[in-house]
């Protein structure tokens, strides 16, 4: 089955090349352009701060992207 013209539709903007980088648990963080971006900031903020950073597309499965903890 497929949704017909007039039905309601909620999807996830996968198109969209903008990433967010947050702090567990914050709801919210700063946009970045691009995924190389997003990755990179990911990465100095865990140095900085001694934590890892992961990757996720669909808030179920996670991807290390570095390991900073002690």
């Amino acid at each position: 089955m497929r949704p017909k013209t007039d039905d309601v539709l909620v999807s996830r903007r996968e198109a969209n090349v903008e990433h967010e980088v947050t702090i567990v648990p914050e709801p919210s963080g700063d946009v970045y352009p691009n995924h190389e971006s997003a990755v990179a900031r990911a990465r100095e903020m865990a140095t900085q701060r001694h934590v890892d950073a992961w990757l996720t597309e669909d808030h179920t499965h996670f991807v290390p992207i570095t390991r900073s903890r002690p």
